[in-house]
């Protein structure tokens, strides 16, 4: 499973691992890291959650999920039927182990994905379930659960004219002048119902991944854009024009607390961060909620039509019918 060892750059950290993962590699010339990922084998799993008290779960309809415990020395995140990571206290040093049966590449997708997520959230850091693309120097940012059209609407810009910042994870910095967006993975992992989008978008490589998904690799984007607004897709067949709705800041708050990117416990500490998070958020970036045409043909016009319905700069590339 080792892959030779290498240094990624990822959600703004540096990250020294064993395991070979889906992301930037980092520049060489610089020693420290601020993660080191170790494989730890195969081993036998447990549906069961670990002792110790529960952080966060999330339970889906095939019986697959994850659950995250505090042992008391340390962190146990136990993916369901897949494998389990042990997080150090100080969140410093990680072990992954996969069951026997899982195909060895889903190590990097499970470590680039919900295990930084959690990380990163037990860390206190700022983190959404999004997707996000730079435009015109300020970020556009797609706020859904699974399925919601994130990556899918991600790459639909990127196909006009901008820049993928990450896909599926944001981690966002306060810098006193609004939240930076900080670059991800480099590449979106589209389902084979958006793999159309593909051959429009301006690809490095495009790789089959061990979930069924098509993982599209763009040029690497080290920009840490400010978020300029933040949108809640709903791709619809009966739909024929775009219709782009702001929320009223009363309730924003409320949309972006229902698109958590890792489920955590009810616990009154988590609970209060959590609200404080999205209460500044809320507060100072735009939310929009899209009723977006979806099917082929695209239509030419959505990309641009969203950059416009949240006020963002207009699209630099060519405007493309897909």
């Amino acid at each position: 499973m080792k892959d030779g060892v290498r240094v990624y750059h990822l959600y703004g950290l540096r990250v020294h691992s064993e395991i070979a993962l889906p992301a930037p590699i980092a520049r060489s010339d610089i020693p420290s890291y601020d993660l080191q990922v170790c494989w730890g084998g195969r081993k036998a799993m447990s549906d069961e959650p670990p002792a110790g008290q529960i952080l966060a779960t999330l339970v889906l309809d095939n019986g697959r999920g994850y659950t995250l415990v505090d042992t008391g020395r340390g962190f146990t995140l136990r993916f369901h039927r897949t494998g389990e990571v042990w997080i150090d206290p100080d969140l410093r040093v990680i072990r992954v182990h996969l069951a026997a049966d899982v195909h060895p590449d889903i190590a990097g997708l499970l470590v680039v994905g919900n295990v930084m997520a959690c990380l990163l959230t037990l860390a206190g850091e700022s983190v959404l379930h999004a997707s996000a693309v730079e435009i015109g120097g300020s970020a556009l940012a797609f706020l859904g659960s699974a399925g919601m059209g994130k990556s899918s609407l991600a790459a639909l810009l990127c196909a006009n004219g901008a820049r993928l910042i990450t896909d599926d994870v944001l981690r966002l910095q306060p810098n006193g002048k609004g939240w930076r967006c900080l670059p991800g993975t480099g590449h979106l992992r589209l389902r084979k119902n958006a793999a159309v989008l593909v051959e429009h978008v301006a690809a490095t490589r495009l790789e089959a991944t061990p979930d069924d998904r098509i993982a599209v690799y763009l040029a690497e984007s080290h920009s840490m854009p400010l978020l300029g607004a933040l949108v809640i897709p709903h791709l619809s067949r009966r739909c024929h024009a775009l219709t782009v709705e702001r929320i009223p800041r009363s309730t924003a708050l409320l949309y972006l607390m229902a698109y958590p990117r890792i489920r955590e416990s009810g616990q009154r500490d988590n609970l209060q961060r959590r609200l404080d998070f999205f209460g500044r958020l809320a507060a100072s970036i735009p939310v929009f909620t899209a009723e977006i045409p979806w099917g082929l043909p695209f239509s030419t016009e959505i990309a641009a039509a969203l950059a416009r319905g949240v006020g963002l700069p207009e699209l630099q590339g060519v405007t493309r019918c897909l």
